[in-house]
């Protein structure tokens, strides 16, 4: 007689059981760890806290020389240059804007007021037009047409000591854009449109 130890057998259903079980189960721990770590703040800068976009001086000369707003995607914001001295901007917009070498400087929100689909900027008409649903909103982001409720919401932004522009992306800090009939600059397209709808 020999001495070796056999273990017992195991059957195949409880081996398939098992298995199913273990499968199950550590798929379940998977999704869990990665809805977790898809839930916990990030707390490395980005969307939701103050970002430095840059000097404000070359944001404005970038807007300038392209005759286009600063996109900075990163931040889901526009930049753009508006005439603090036009009537009615300052009460429209100097609690949000900032004033950069005798001209504004306001950050507005990517995101489309009617349905949430990112609004582009069309450079032969000048204005902001969503492919989406075809709403549309002047260079300062005043609704011109199209099925959304008001204008761009905005970010608060300041400048720092140091010269650069910092924008306020806190969801809870956003201004509700202007409504319909607040339209200070009374901008008319100036070229063709990019979306026809």
């Amino acid at each position: 007689m020999s001495d070796e130890r056999r273990l017992p057998e195991v059957e195949r259903r409880t081996f398939l059981r098992y298995s199913l079980f273990g499968g199950v189960a550590g798929g379940l721990g998977v999704f869990g760890l990665a809805s977790l770590g898809f839930l916990w703040p990030q707390l490395t800068g980005g969307f939701g806290e103050p970002i430095p976009v840059g000097n404000a001086s070359d944001v404005l000369a970038t807007i300038r020389e392209e005759r286009a707003p600063f996109a900075y995607p990163s931040g889901r914001l526009y930049v753009v240059e508006y005439d603090p001295s036009a009537p009615g901007a300052e009460e429209a917009y100097g609690q949000i804007g900032v004033e950069v070498e005798g001209t504004g400087l306001m950050a507005l929100y990517q995101k489309c007021v009617h349905l949430g689909c990112r609004v582009p900027w069309c450079q032969t008409s000048q204005w902001f037009e969503c492919p989406c649903h075809g709403s549309k909103y002047n260079r300062w982001g005043e609704w011109v047409g199209g099925p959304a409720p008001r204008g761009l919401d905005r970010f608060p932004s300041t400048v720092d000591p140091n010269g650069v522009l910092v924008v306020d992306t806190n969801p809870a800090n956003l201004q509700t854009g202007p409504a319909r009939t607040a339209n200070v600059l009374s901008q008319e397209a100036e070229g063709p449109n990019c979306v026809d709808l």
